[in-house]
């Protein structure tokens, strides 16, 4: 069996952000010029997107551009981009829960093999749009525990093949120095913070701010120059 979801439109949306008086937003001392320009570009499906409110809230320093829709495959992102006139130095990466693998790892090194490279066309087309720096948000991986009551049946339909995204991520993370991981696997890991299994609630979309804000945070001070 194959898990996918299917796209809710057809091409990739666009909306833009500006931070009311970035100017006086402190970035840390000889912070790279990806963390100095105060611009960032958000790749969304679903997930990021029932996050959104928080997540512009956190980033009030930054003018965000938003970028995708619901079902967003990785594939459908990069072809859609080619296009694109420029990205923001920083992207965010919140796309990889529609993804193709079959159950039980069967042909998995084929399947992983096509998400890798996938992964790396889409980065190629955003370097060559400008982009310096990604984040890359982790899937999180539901389990009984932690998604809603009525949300449980839901973890047979899909929730089985998030592990494997998660290991491509940090076999992509390992490979590249502009790559870091949102560990939303980890910090993700409790109840009350979706409205089913993997969309963000109030709650959750302040949790997922806040890794997304300390993983640029921690990035930065790693890549400053003294």
């Amino acid at each position: 069996m194959l898990a996918a979801a299917a796209a809710l439109s057809p091409a990739l949306g666009q909306s833009t952000s500006t931070a009311r008086g970035a100017r006086w937003c402190p970035v840390p001392e000889g912070a790279p010029k990806w963390a100095r320009s105060l611009r960032m570009t958000v790749l969304v499906d679903s997930v990021l997107l029932s996050g959104k409110p928080a997540i512009r809230h956190a980033h009030r320093c930054y003018k965000i551009g938003w970028r995708g829709r619901p079902a967003l495959m990785i594939k459908q992102a990069a072809a859609e981009l080619s296009s694109a006139r420029h990205v923001a130095p920083l992207v965010v990466i919140g796309i990889g829960y529609n993804s193709l693998f079959q159950r039980h790892r069967r042909r998995y090194d084929y399947w992983a093999h096509r998400w890798d490279r996938e992964a790396k066309w889409l980065l190629r087309v955003l370097r060559r749009k400008g982009a310096k720096q990604f984040v890359w948000v982790m899937l999180r991986e539901p389990t009984a525990r932690t998604v809603p009551r009525y949300a449980v049946r839901e973890l047979s339909y899909y929730s089985w093949y998030f592990p494997y995204v998660n290991e491509r991520l940090r076999r992509l993370d390992r490979r590249r120095d502009d790559v870091v991981l949102a560990d939303w696997s980890k910090v993700g890991d409790r109840p009350g913070i979706t409205y089913d299994s993997i969309h963000l609630n109030s709650r959750g979309g302040v949790l997922m701010a806040k890794l997304i804000k300390r993983t640029i945070t921690r990035d930065a001070l790693r890549q400053a120059r003294p």
